[in-house]
């Protein structure tokens, strides 16, 4: 008999917290940037960048869940037991659908009042708030109609950029006063890494989102289409760290984020086994797929610190 999760099980799957560790990773980077470029990190705001980072997250995860609502959502396990065949799913039939929009609503109005508290501090300039706002944009364009371009195809893609691109951004821009062009080249063939890890995990939820219409990328492309996304995905991104470091990244900081090279290319040898018509393991490749991103964050960011 399949065991029956609590209430506050279920809302901590919807806050989607690997998501949440992903962007911590890449705030850390964002900081590590500031640091290597000289800049004095100046930690009060530092500490309140994430926690505007964490609720522009989670109010984007409610509601989406809310205009979700009585379906079922894709949701990883937060139990180790469960390694089966099955794709991991949150009922929000169990959870009372006002509960995920006062969620949803809170974290927006707490991020909006920290906000305006370094406003009035002066801890943010027109750089910051241009970026908080662009962060803001995209979540609203992604889940909430009549956009909702979440449904459309496009939201694995404005998460690679929310992620690998604007948190980072945030991050720096917090502690400096204009933007630096190390920001994109450290973040652009992260969010192409990004990209092939939501490719590869979308791939055994192609049934589930057909069934559900959600809309997602696989369902709007299809799964060959989205295979050859994700290897090229990977492609790019260890291209562009090979060209910025012939324009402009020293050697020292490029070199140690190639050590998660192997990684990415297990990831498109099991994607090419698949399309040959191998016996996917799902649980193999979805701990390969985030293993590439989260190792290739980590050494960005843990080089930048270092150095």
């Amino acid at each position: 008999m399949e065991k029956k999760e609590s209430l506050t099980v279920l809302l901590l799957r919807v806050a989607q917290p690997f998501t949440l560790i992903g962007a911590f990773l890449t705030y850390a980077l964002g900081l590590g940037i500031a640091d290597y470029l000289g800049k004095v990190i100046h930690w009060p705001v530092a500490w309140s960048g994430l926690f505007l980072v964490f609720m522009l997250l989670i109010a984007k995860h409610f509601l989406s869940a809310y205009f979700f609502s009585p379906e079922e959502i894709r949701g990883a396990s937060l139990s180790a037991e469960i390694r089966g065949e099955e794709p991991a799913f949150i009922p929000l039939q169990s959870i009372p659908r006002y509960l995920l929009l006062e969620i949803g609503l809170v974290a927006l109005v707490l991020g909006a009042g920290v906000t305006t508290l370094l406003i009035v501090e002066k801890e943010v300039n027109l750089p910051e708030i241009l970026a908080l706002g662009a962060a803001l944009l995209l979540v609203y364009v992604d889940v909430i109609p009549p956009l909702r371009l979440e449904k459309r195809g496009y939201g694995e893609l404005i998460t690679a950029l929310l992620i690998s691109n604007l948190i980072p951004s945030i991050a720096y821009l917090f502690q400096a006063d204009s933007f630096h062009a190390l920001v994109g080249m450290m973040t652009f063939p992260l969010t192409f890494c990004y990209l092939a890890m939501s490719a590869a995990l979308s791939l055994e939820y192609f049934s589930f989102d057909t069934r559900h219409a959600t809309g997602s990328m696989i369902t709007r492309m299809g799964w060959q289409q989205v295979m050859t996304l994700h290897n090229l995905s990977i492609l790019v991104a260890y291209v562009l760290i090979g060209a910025f470091t012939l324009i402009r990244v020293p050697w020292i900081v490029s070199w140690p984020i190639l050590l998660s090279l192997p990684f990415g290319l297990l990831q498109v040898a099991q994607m090419l086994r698949i399309a040959e018509g191998a016996k996917p393991n799902w649980w193999m490749l979805r701990l390969n797929a985030v293993s590439t991103f989260a190792v290739m964050a980590y050494l960005t960011t843990m080089t930048l610190w270092i150095h």
